[in-house]
């Protein structure tokens, strides 16, 4: 009988996954990584980092040469096969009982053992030598998963479960791995050598580095790379794009044919475009850091597709915005292949289910293949958070630092950032600028002084790509406050005149309520159209493409619309809101200056909602003096200006900074009165008491305000099973619910996790094109849980 091959994963029939022996998983690693390394500079990070790096590609995953991990592989292959035939299967929960009966050490815990071995042939000096075990110990996790581990019980796994069930076994085939190690490493392997293993390996379990700041970095990187690497090998893909196949010159042409399109849909003639005054400077700004400080209308967009980066990184400030820049980024480079698109909230209230399986890297979900290839992808659109909370060093931070490693890296929309936000910012670069070789853009359409001041007080030099701008008299509107009562008639005079009517509401519920009062003008013929983020991918993007192309008589829409959106529209309704918030959503009225003015509308109202209500106060303070009056673009930044200069709202952006910074020093354990920088967080601290000790607490840290979680329909989720595409699918039918519906869904049992996605039961929401997402009455759940708990 033939020896049982050394396997490194197990099959996951449904997502396309193989299982994969121990050496094609670490060929599948080589081949990114020689991918990886041809668009990178390495030796800037040190002499000989791009060795390293493959070394420890070929040697982090020997920890599975355990005979308890390969049963588990084994028993995992066969829940996939049971599966197959029928998913219903009692056999399926026998075999996982006997999967989670089995406790195994980590195997990157494991991997340790052998690493003296190899590094003594390799002659890795000391102090390199600890930095390569601590970025194979933690290439799952983080140091403080291992705290409190016994030496002890790790140290007679490596007896009994790597020393005696397998190398000194005859049940596994080890001259397959011993060849391959070989022809890799460049000198013979042999597993029965007496030296093989090292007991004394854990004496590397910490991660300490004193003051020797270039091993901390170089551990980054190094544990980064691998993580991006691994994962990548780990999904299978072969047709990976790391860096943008397109030169500088040929997106040019690719720009010029969007403008051209654009114009052709805003009706303008079409002889002859070209780059204006900012677009041009951008192109010849690829090498430096820049601020962009440019008023709505500008061609912001465009400039920043022109300051060129082999590997782009677009921050937005939330989901909404970062999905309408990736439908603009596949019609501009014309495949999804090269974008990226990470929200963030894949799993945010999964993330327990997937840290409860012991030995997580044998099993590959969806959702990390498709987190897996968007991060790898050249051009990646995100929201701020997903990059910046890497500061916070929560488990796993370190493979950020490697995307965005050379990487260009863009912040749209700089003032709608919280000062919370922007004081993180201002961290991340100061690290990043200087350790990961990045660049970045600022691009906004202004700025509070307070912003412009911390940005300058650091050492990181910026460009002004505008410093002279202009701001043109046009494209005006007037400005007119109404009372709830009333809007309903001017939206219903205007279209009945012929005119296109935007509504902008603060909530997807006043949204929905708003569709629903309309509905007598759908009866008179009037096309009346809903947007917001609770649609269906798929939908949403149907939706996008219709605003854009104006079709239809009447739009209502949440906050969406204020960011990235080429709209004009000749009437627009709005909820009173912060005055950067209205000056952004007056740019969607007369945008393209084709009347004389547009009517901008303010319904005058004292709803509670997503914003502070002494912020709504001022705005409404200043525009009441504007009643009814003409404003020009230049007006609206002087009505912006006045807004940042008011005692009231400087007091709070000082608070607001006050507050972060002092939440910053907790987690840090900074009491002293020293002056916090990006550099001194990364080299010198760790979070206090591990307080950041997972994403989803650093998100609530770092951003203060409600997540969002991705919901798929069950109905949706199986017909999408056995389709070859089955993420691409997912993610087309996922759905963004908040955390308030996520509770309330799962106070009723409403949903269960499945392949690392939350799947909501048939029964407990409605859902139509046209509407969107809605839970069902308060009864009618109440009703439907009893029933399931009945069943």
């Amino acid at each position: 009988m033939n020896n049982a091959n050394i396997m490194a994963k197990s099959s996951n029939s449904l997502e396309g996954i193989n299982k994969q022996k121990l050496t094609e998983h670490i060929s599948d690693l080589l081949e990114v990584y020689e991918k990886i390394k041809t668009g990178i500079d390495f030796e800037n990070i040190m002499p000989g980092f791009v060795e390293y790096l493959r070394v420890i590609c070929i040697l982090h995953d020997l920890g599975k040469i355990n005979v308890k991990f390969q049963q588990k592989i084994e028993l995992a292959n066969k829940i996939d096969e049971v599966n197959q035939k029928d998913p219903n299967s009692p056999e399926i929960n026998r075999l996982w009982k006997r999967y989670n009966f089995i406790k195994d050490e980590r195997h990157n815990l494991l991997s340790g053992a052998f690493l003296k071995y190899f590094f003594d042939k390799l002659s890795v000096c000391d102090d390199l030598r600890s930095v390569l075990y601590k970025s194979i110990f933690y290439h799952h996790g983080s140091y403080e998963k291992y705290l409190g581990k016994s030496f002890a019980a790790i140290e007679k796994s490596v007896f009994e479960d790597v020393e005696k069930g397998v190398l000194l076994s005859d049940e596994f085939d080890k001259t397959e791995v011993e060849e391959y190690l070989s022809s890799k490493l460049g000198f013979d392997v042999r597993f029965k050598d007496n030296n093989i293993l090292d007991y004394d390996f854990l004496k590397y379990l910490d991660e300490n580095f004193g003051e020797n700041n270039a091993n901390r970095k170089l551990y980054i990187l190094l544990k980064g790379f691998l993580n991006l690497i691994d994962h990548l090998a780990s999904s299978q893909e072969k047709n990976i794009e790391y860096y943008l196949p397109i030169a500088s010159e040929k997106l040019d042409d690719l720009l010029i044919s969007l403008l051209h399109l654009k114009c052709e849909r805003n009706g303008k003639k079409t002889d002859k475009i070209e780059f204006n005054q900012l677009q041009k400077r951008m192109g010849d700004l690829e090498y430096s850091n820049v601020v962009t400080i440019a008023f709505t209308g500008s061609g912001k967009t465009i400039a920043d597709y022109r300051w060129y980066g082999k590997r782009k990184i677009f921050l937005v400030p939330n989901k909404i915005s970062g999905e309408s820049f990736f439908f603009d980024a596949v019609e501009i480079f014309g495949s999804e292949d090269y974008v990226g698109l990470l929200h963030g909230d894949i799993s945010l209230y999964v993330e327990s289910y997937r840290q409860s399986i012991k030995g997580e890297d044998i099993l590959f979900t969806s959702r990390d293949k498709t987190l897996a290839k968007n991060f790898a992808k050249p051009y990646i659109i995100s929201t701020v958070d997903q990059i910046l909370l890497a500061i916070f060093k929560y488990p796993g931070y370190e493979k950020v630092f490697a995307s965005i490693y050379e990487s260009h890296i863009t912040v749209d929309e700089v003032h709608l950032l919280t000062p919370r936000m922007f004081l993180i910012l201002i961290y991340f670069i100061e690290f990043a600028a200087k350790h990961m070789n990045a660049k970045f853009h600022l691009m906004t359409a202004t700025m509070p002084d307070i912003y412009l001041q911390k940005l300058n007080s650091i050492s990181v030099p910026f460009e002004k790509s505008n410093e002279n701008e202009v701001i043109d008299e046009n494209r005006k509107i007037k400005c007119m406050f109404c009372k709830d009562k009333d809007w309903v008639e001017i939206a219903s005079s205007s279209v009945k005149n012929g005119k296109k009517v935007l509504i902008v509401k603060n909530t997807i519920d006043e949204a929905i309520k708003t569709y629903e009062q309309l509905n007598y003008l759908r009866d008179d013929g009037f096309d009346i159209n809903l947007i917001h983020s609770r649609f269906k991918f798929k939908h949403k993007r149907d939706k996008y493409r219709g605003i854009l192309d104006q079709e239809g008589d009447v739009w209502i829409a949440t906050q969406m619309v204020e960011i990235s959106l080429d709209l004009d529209f000749e009437v627009i309704i709005s909820d009173l809101a912060p005055m950067d918030a209205i000056i952004q959503r007056m740019g969607r009225c007369n945008r393209h200056d084709h009347r004389e003015y547009g009517e901008f509308c303010i319904i005058d109202q004292e709803n509670k909602d997503v914003y502070k209500e002494e912020l709504k106060k001022v705005t409404k303070k200043i525009l009441n003096q504007y009643k009814g009056k003409i404003l020009s673009m230049r007006d609206r930044k002087q009505l912006l200006d006045y807004y940042y200069k008011d005692p009231s709202v400087e007091k709070d952006y000082h608070n607001e900074f006050k507050e972060a910074e002092e939440d910053i020093r907790e987690i840090y354990g900074v009491i002293n009165a020293r002056e916090l920088n990006g550099e001194d967080i990364m080299f010198k601290f760790d979070p206090y008491l591990n307080i950041v000790d997972s994403k989803i607490e650093a998100s609530k840290l770092f951003r203060k305000i409600e997540q969002n979680a991705k919901v798929l329909f069950e109905e949706d989720y199986y017909n999408a099973k056995d389709k070859p595409n089955k993420y691409k699918e997912y993610n087309m039918c996922s759905i963004q619910i908040s955390k308030g519906m996520f509770y309330k869904l799962q106070k009723f049992n409403a949903f269960y996790i499945e392949d690392g996605f939350l799947i909501i039961k048939q029964g407990f929401c409605k859902y139509d094109q046209c509407v969107g997402l809605r839970l069902n009455s308060k009864q009618e759940l109440e009703e439907l849980n009893i029933q399931n708990s009945i069943l």
